[in-house]
């Protein structure tokens, strides 16, 4: 009889997780239609990116799929960095590989206001395109006891892309409606990566560590200017000649970012932990593309010079609290959720040329930050596993230009190999001012701008 009851116990364990897969399912659909849905709500502004500079979670699709909410658990190398602490535990040798790709979109509409004074509708007058790519790469090796770490991945960005094309007025012998006169031109592309290394080492439930990376420039190029085709029709143009800044720039210093960690284990079932990352100082020479502050906006610009500039800027330290909980569920699952402070109002850029007597420094009233992360991974099976995440961010420009995203991945393992899949999905609506005004006219700081952003990442990964 005992035999029979095993067999029967494990028939009941059996059904227990059939009919929780199938209820999973559904839930997955229902979460999948839900970051759809919502993500047209998230904030994200790839303009200020000159200023702030897009700070990237992780090239890597594991923890991209859970928005970096996975600071408490190892997942890989370029994860080390978050909180070094996390490969205390790791054991054996891993190699990861990852590629990413950032699209980022922008709408440009202006309102059509009738005699009364109402808003019509949006004319949209501009539409943009853009990508930067992105590599990450690592090595991890671990006793169980104590683990290092080798890797690189992208740090922070300043990708903005922006390309208006203008069009003219009808006049003989044209008899296209619209004709197209020109193009306006901005565009910030390139990635900051980091890479370097870290260690850690337990002391029964507790893991500490220590990590280091220099930063430097991949690809960073500016390019901003007027294009134009006809020069008989210029009155929509921002200039009447055609003229093309486009420039390559790199990095002046070699900034080093230290990471701390700590970790704690509460049992089998919850971990905390906390972690710090240093300030530190980006320094280049390079034209145009300075912040300036507007006060009728109340919003920083981003202003174009011909002269060559030198460029400090400091940005701040971070702290972040991280935890992870395992409940008792028939299929493997974690809950992350990861909260982030940044004192803001300790940044400063200033940009100097050979003609200014000392620097100018940008004055703006930054505010403090926090940035909330949450994510869950469940295995499905053992070969598969769904992940899902949400971050909010506050701006430290202003409180109504915080940032939210959604992501979600899935993976397959095969025996040592593993392969990742994320996508990150986010998008903002705001009102800001004309980039380009055409000449004699006023800027109109009425237009409306909606940009949406969609990041995917393909990781592979070797265990041994």
């Amino acid at each position: 009889m005992k035999p029979m009851m095993i067999k029967h116990k494990n028939d009941q364990k059996n059904d227990i997780k059939m009919k929780y897969m199938k209820k999973f399912k559904t839930t997955l659909f229902n979460v999948l239609v839900l970051i759809l849905t919502l993500s047209s709500s998230a904030i994200g502004q790839s303009y200020f990116n000159t200023l702030l500079m897009n700070q990237l979670s992780s090239g890597y699709s594991h923890d991209l799929a859970l928005a970096g909410a996975n600071t408490s658990e190892f997942s890989g190398p370029g994860n080390t960095f978050n909180n070094p602490a996390n490969q205390s535990e790791f054991k054996g040798l891993q190699i990861v590989n990852s590629v990413m790709s950032m699209g980022m979109n922008e709408n440009r509409s202006y309102p059509a206001i009738d005699q009364f004074g109402d808003v019509v509708t949006d004319n949209v007058y501009v539409v943009s395109r853009g990508s930067q790519q992105a590599y990450s790469m690592g090595v991890s090796w671990g006793t169980g006891k104590l683990g290092a770490s080798f890797a690189s991945a992208p740090f922070v960005t300043p990708a903005f892309f922006y390309k208006e094309e203008i069009r003219g007025s009808l006049y003989p012998p044209n008899v296209n409606r619209d004709p197209l006169i020109g193009y306006h031109h901005m565009e910030q592309s390139g990635i900051i990566q980091g890479t370097g290394v870290s260690t850690a080492t337990a002391f029964g439930s507790w893991s500490v560590g220590v990590g280091l990376r220099m930063l430097h420039g991949i690809g960073l190029e500016n390019q901003f200017g007027v294009t134009v085709l006809n020069s008989v029709d210029t009155s929509a143009m921002a200039a009447g000649t055609t003229f093309l800044q486009t420039e390559d720039w790199s990095l002046d210093n070699t900034p080093v970012v230290v990471n701390l960690g700590i970790i704690k284990d509460l049992g089998m079932h919850w971990r905390v932990s906390a972690s710090y990352q240093t300030g530190y100082t980006l320094e280049s020479t390079r034209q145009g593309a300075i912040p300036v502050f507007d006060a009728a906006l109340a919003y920083p610009v981003i202003a174009w010079s011909a002269d060559t500039l030198g460029l400090v800027s400091k940005m701040p330290a971070k702290l972040e609290a991280g935890l992870r909980m395992k409940p008792s569920n028939p299929l493997p699952t974690s809950v992350f959720i990861s909260i982030a402070y940044q004192d803001w109002s300790g940044y400063s850029t200033s940009y100097s040329d050979s003609l200014a007597d000392g620097s100018t420094s940008f004055e703006y009233p930054m505010q403090e930050t926090f940035t909330i992360n949450g994510g869950v991974e469940h295995w499905i099976s053992e070969q598969v596993p769904f992940r899902a995440g949400f971050s909010w961010i506050e701006s430290p420009l202003a409180h109504q230009l915080a940032q939210s995203r959604f992501s979600a991945g899935s993976g397959w393992v095969n025996g040592p190999l593993q392969f990742d899949v994320a996508m990150q999905l986010s998008s903002i609506q705001y009102s800001f001012k004309d980039l380009f005004t055409p000449v004699g006219l006023t800027a109109n700081d009425r237009e409306h701008i909606r940009e949406t952003n969609t990041t995917y990442s393909f990781t592979v990964s070797y265990s041994l």
